[in-house]
């Protein structure tokens, strides 16, 4: 069995060498050390990861590999280090980004839990790491931290944060990250739920944890309103009708005035509460409602457009 660590990186020298460093640190268990490679794929417009790269391959346990795809986008890069894993003959591939770093028994909990549920594909928990103290809202409302519901042992979504890919099943379905997310985000929701809808499940791995760098800028309620408002546009692609068709159009216009509402009911009993993280928790449907509503209308937040990509 050949596993790729595959690793999207943007800019971020810095995050890149912790991330290599914890990697480097990681207990295999019974997984074969020459079964590894770390695959890192550079969507920057500079060379800022090379001498991280290079610096590793010269000290560094594992082989490293380094490709730059010049499309500028997730869908890309991580469509990118699909095709690269491909070539270099994985059967796994492990996602995670330039912005986090693993516990020491990350992929080996990510990969037994997989091989154990016999399963295409197994994501786990991302826990903030916040760059400095964070404010009091951020750290009591849990607005950082990734999880997904749980029910005997599987979950219903994915996220390329923390998670293990049987690449020979990806390969056999054809499946890739969707363009049309390319710098909307979300390319990782679509993924996972095309990955289900061919007949997979995806197991959760509760004990392989990845930490996500918090940086200040994003420990801001604007920085929060703008990721909901997103997930709202994300969401009008989810519904059974295509989102440009009439019946999809007036699908998501029900949805989003559906939230809206929601959204309201929850901020005014939200406010009755005086705690700022509940009043700022209570902002998220209200968000998603009209990120909805503005798909309704052709409009979209390009997150990772390249005039504003991280």
């Amino acid at each position: 069995m050949r596993l790729c660590i595959c690793i999207c990186t943007c800019e971020r020298p810095v995050g890149l060498a912790r991330l290599l460093k914890a990697l480097d640190q990681q207990r295999l268990g019974s997984l074969a050390e020459t079964a590894l490679r770390i695959l890192i794929i550079d969507n920057g417009r500079s060379r800022a990861a090379v001498p991280v790269v290079e610096a590793y391959r010269a000290t560094g346990r594992f082989p490293v590999t380094y490709a730059r795809e010049e499309t500028r986008g997730l869908a890309a890069v991580r469509n990118r280090s699909l095709a690269e894993a491909s070539a270099a003959g994985a059967d796994w591939v492990a996602l995670i980004d330039d912005d986090e770093f693993p516990d020491r028994d990350w992929l080996h909990n990510l990969l037994e839990t997989a091989l154990a549920a016999g399963v295409a594909a197994c994501v786990g928990p991302v826990v903030p790491f916040f760059d400095r103290v964070p404010p009091a809202w951020a750290a009591a409302g849990g607005f950082f931290a990734k999880r997904l519901p749980v029910r005997d042992g599987y979950v219903e979504d994915g996220y390329t944060a923390n998670a293990l890919l049987d690449l020979r099943v990806i390969r056999a379905l054809g499946l890739s990250f969707d363009m049309r997310f390319n710098t909307m985000g979300g390319e990782d929701t679509f993924f996972f739920r095309a990955l289900m809808l061919a007949g997979h499940r995806i197991a959760w791995a509760e004990t392989a944890v990845v930490y996500d760098s918090i940086p200040t800028h994003r420990m801001r309620v604007r920085w929060l309103l703008a990721r909901w408002y997103r997930s709202g546009s994300v969401e009008a692609y989810l519904g059974r009708l295509r989102p440009e068709t009439v019946g999809g159009r007036l699908a998501n216009a029900g949805r989003g005035f559906v939230r809206l509402g929601g959204g309201l009911l929850r901020l005014g009993i939200a406010g009755l509460s005086l705690r700022p993280a509940t009043l700022i928790g209570g902002g998220y449907t209200l968000c998603r409602g009209a990120g909805l509503l503005a798909a309704v209308i052709g409009l979209s937040y390009r997150e990772y457009h390249p005039s504003r990509y991280r």
